[in-house]
């Protein structure tokens, strides 16, 4: 939506007569101007680059103004083969001016195994996916996305802006996993409600 300025400048000049006549009243010149205003606030949410803080088993990697990684470095005990716990929390500053609405997704809804094809126990009772949950703090509003949930929305009724704070948790694992790469992609998107 485009910002509209409107500016209206209407003048009015009433001019009086002068007669020739010493003996005529005389009437002064007036003029009258008015100046009207108008313009348009559009519907509007921004948010700008996280940050991290209480990383635990994790870091954060900004990838530009609204996009950024986190790294899971020591993902797996190479004992077990099973997951490590892992936490973070990335603060997203956020100003929206009219109510909203925040939707997360996930592409896989947990840890995929890169070149498998969904979440699956294969033989010896080995695993090719790890759960892991989503949590947002909206102003006082929580919301989670873990197990069999890919998606979840928050509305929130009036304008605001604050930190959005999205934790991410990956819990210790309990089945072994295979070995390669393992990657989810989640998406926060944040949408004016008019």
């Amino acid at each position: 939506m485009r910002a509209q300025s409107l500016l209206t400048f209407a003048t009015a000049l009433v001019a009086a007569s002068i007669g020739a006549g010493a003996a005529q009243a005389q009437e002064l010149t007036r003029a009258v101007q008015r100046v009207e205003l108008h313009g348009d606030a559009p519907a509007a949410c921004v948010a700008n680059g996280g940050r991290a803080a209480n990383p635990v088993n994790a870091s954060f990697q900004s990838t530009g103004p609204n996009s950024g990684t986190v790294l899971l470095p020591l993902f797996v005990d190479t004992a077990t083969a099973t997951t490590r716990g892992s936490s973070i929390e990335v603060a997203v500053p956020v100003i929206c001016n009219t109510s909203h609405t925040i939707t997360v997704r996930s592409a896989n809804g947990g840890l995929l195994r890169e070149g498998a094809a969904a979440a699956r126990t294969g033989s010896g009772g080995f695993s090719e996916f790890q759960a892991y949950d989503v949590g947002l703090q909206w102003q006082q509003q929580v919301m989670r996305l873990g197990g069999a949930t890919s998606s979840a929305t928050l509305v929130y009724a009036q304008p605001a802006k604050g930190d959005l704070i999205v934790n991410i948790t990956v819990p210790r694992g309990t089945a072994p996993l295979v070995a390669g790469t393992y990657s989810d992609s989640v998406v926060v998107e944040i949408r004016p409600a008019n």
